[in-house]
């Protein structure tokens, strides 16, 4: 009787006669390589089940981050205005800001003829003009100076900021 060369599975030829042994041997063979294989496929499977999950996770993660990142309430900024009260006053942004640009003009003048506008601008990491405007862990306080320039709390007076995180 011949055999394969790789798997040792019976061949006959019209010669042979075929016995009862050789023929269980080949079946049982075929069945423990069967299993094997089977085996190796589920683990296979499994694997490629758990690296799908975590792509999945990492792929919403990511998505989750990227619209976050976008919405109104998370920019790295926040606009707002005031008017000036003449005295010290806290601004809310909730959070402390690490850059603020504070703007505002005064119309000089009378009527509805102006001879020129008195700007205010102050643009500040927190460490110029700290005896006018000071950051706190949610927002900034602005001390009122009068006629100082720049009066970032003169009453009446609207001023627009910005302020980064």
């Amino acid at each position: 009787m011949n055999y394969t060369k790789n798997y040792r599975l019976p061949q006959w030829v019209k010669e042979d006669r075929i016995m009862m042994d050789d023929f269980n041997a080949m079946n049982s063979s075929i069945e423990s390589g069967l299993t094997r294989t089977d085996a190796k496929a589920d683990s296979a499977v499994a694997t490629a089940n758990t690296a799908k999950q975590t792509a999945d996770t990492a792929h919403s993660i990511a998505q989750q981050i990227t619209n976050a990142a976008y919405t109104p309430s998370n920019k790295p900024y926040k606009v707002g205005s005031y008017v000036g009260n003449g005295s010290a006053r806290t601004i809310h942004l909730g959070f402390r800001p690490s850059f603020l640009i504070i703007s505002g003009a005064i119309l000089d003048g009378a009527g509805n003829n102006p001879t020129f506008f008195t700007n205010y601008t102050c643009i500040t990491a927190g460490n110029v003009l700290n005896t006018r405007v000071t950051f706190t862990d949610t927002g900034f306080t602005l001390t009122g100076f009068g006629n100082g320039h720049p009066d970032l709390t003169w009453s009446g007076r609207t001023f627009d900021y910005i302020a980064f995180r």
